[in-house]
């Protein structure tokens, strides 16, 4: 944050003021807090309602009505009924949360003096967030492995915001909304068969 001295003049008394401004920094474009919406309605939609919505059959809707606690790291590679199972997880893990450290560093990344460690944080918190809900509401797998590898996600997704030009965040979250958008009404279409 830095502050700046700007003259002004008092008209009652012809005397000078200095008038102290903050400036944030530059502002976020209105799409990020629009795609940051659209990617939570997603969020929410692949981790709370995978009992009643699919994404084409990827998994099985009626698997995720239970309560599941896991809390040995990736003891899922040595007991897979799936070869692919836990690449698909970790890799789905990791990818779903890329949107949001890539939108939380793009908030951040002017009003924070250490944006990255927020974002980690921020990312692990959410995760715990969701699979403690997912454990209450019995929606699902409560797993060590998805808050260790949303955080890690999230962690991407910020890195990827400080590379990328910051002329290139409103596309990219124009992008981000339209695959947000695609993958929820394919989600949609398949759970209506």
């Amino acid at each position: 944050m830095s502050i700046s001295h700007a003259p002004e003049h008092d008209t009652s008394s012809g005397r000078r003021v200095i008038e102290m401004k903050r400036s944030i920094g530059p502002r976020v474009p209105a799409v990020v807090p629009f795609a940051f919406g659209v990617y939570a309605v997603l969020l929410v939609a692949l981790t709370l309602c995978k009992g009643y919505l699919s994404l084409g059959g990827v998994w099985n809707t009626g698997a995720h009505h239970q309560r599941s606690l896991d809390l040995v790291l990736f003891n899922g590679f040595s007991d897979a009924p799936i070869w692919w199972g836990p690449w698909a997880n970790t890799i789905g893990n990791v990818a779903l949360f890329l949107p949001f450290g890539f939108l939380l560093l793009v908030v951040l990344r002017s009003r924070s003096r250490f944006p990255l460690l927020e974002v980690i944080a921020y990312s692990a918190l959410v995760s715990l967030i969701i699979e403690v809900a997912q454990f209450v509401f019995a929606v699902g797998y409560t797993d060590v492995d998805d808050l260790l590898l949303n955080t890690i996600g999230g962690a991407l997704g910020a890195l990827i915001a400080l590379k990328a030009p910051r002329d290139a965040v409103k596309g990219l979250c124009w992008t981000l909304i339209a695959g947000c958008v695609s993958i929820l009404g394919l989600m949609v279409t398949s759970s209506l068969r």
